[in-house]
């Protein structure tokens, strides 16, 4: 094996264990602060936002975290978004699984994959990144009429998908996330903000830029158009990123990374039992590098379906 090759597989490695280091000693000492910030807790009345279990309460449609599903619970979801850019076009299809291990605990589990991506005269499909997700509630402050709770999101994103397709479906190395969201739902208002980064590693002296999340939002319950047993909200999120450029065989490529504002408009419906999302992605501000693609709308939607053990 020759020096150089030797010499990015060991870089690889170690940016691996820095980062697995990095995802489980964050999250180990949290295990010990729920019992200095959860207070006592008071159960909100069955009104508005609160009318339904809190497996199907509103959470956001594109925005990363909040998905605590309370213990026992299962939330399998289908998700599905596409993205038109300018001569390209993106689809990712994506079943999730939402487990509750504790009220302040869950795990996620995403399998995402493509039926077909556009770039020119380009096409590909298959498997793109799974990812495999943990949500712990480091905060929580409960009363008759409101909720507020801080969680930490962490996640690794393994490479299923691959870069050699065009466009590419994966980084075809391990991606590392660790993020924070702060919530408020009342009976009729909901609010967050959420901040994240996606930290990848070296494959084949190829690196993914990484990438920083900035993003918020709210909504409001609409008692005169949610119909018996269900609630119906209008949300808007503001979901930022802020993107590396990418090194390609140790060179760094001018035309990608950049930054870019999406203002989301959505619909939320649910029952005890089931939710159903829709929106409508639009760029309010891109600064991408070079000739790096820019976004001109994304559509994505989620259906979901909760169970209670």
């Amino acid at each position: 094996m020759c020096k150089v090759c030797a010499e990015s597989k060991r870089r690889n490695l170690t940016n691996q264990l820095h980062a697995l280091i990095i995802f489980f000693g964050l999250l180990w000492p949290l295990r010990y602060l729920s019992a200095h910030e959860i207070e006592e807790k008071e159960k909100p009345l069955p009104i508005g936002n609160f009318s339904v279990p809190v497996v199907t309460q509103i959470a956001p449609l594109i925005s990363f975290g909040q998905l605590l599903v309370g213990e026992r619970a299962l939330l399998p979801q289908l998700s599905e978004t596409y993205t038109k850019f300018h001569h390209q076009s993106t689809n990712v299809i994506m079943p999730t699984v939402i487990y509750g291990i504790r009220d302040d605990l869950d795990v996620v589990l995403f399998v995402p994959w493509t039926p077909g991506n556009r770039s020119g005269s380009f096409h590909s499909s298959g498997m793109e990144d799974m990812i495999v997700q943990l949500e712990y509630e480091y905060y929580s402050r409960s009363r008759i009429d409101y909720v507020l709770g801080a969680s930490l999101v962490a996640n690794v994103q393994f490479p299923t998908g691959s870069s050699a397709k065009t466009p590419r479906t994966g980084n075809e190395s391990f991606t590392y996330f660790l993020g924070t969201t702060l919530a408020y739902l009342s009976y009729d208002w909901y609010a967050f903000t959420s901040y994240g980064a996606n930290l990848t590693t070296t494959h084949h002296r190829t690196k993914i830029g990484n990438s920083y999340l900035y993003q918020w939002g709210f909504a409001r319950y609409i008692k005169q158009l949610s119909p018996r047993g269900y609630i119906f909200d209008v949300m808007v999120e503001f979901d930022g990123t802020y993107t590396e450029k990418d090194k390609v065989h140790g060179t760094t490529d001018p035309n990608s990374g950049g930054n870019i504002i999406l203002l989301t408009p959505s619909i939320w419906l649910s029952s005890a039992r089931w939710i159903l999302q829709l929106g409508i992605s639009l760029p309010i501000m891109q600064q991408m590098n070079g000739t790096n693609p820019k976004v001109r709308y994304s559509i994505p939607y989620t259906l979901s379906v909760a169970r209670q053990f």
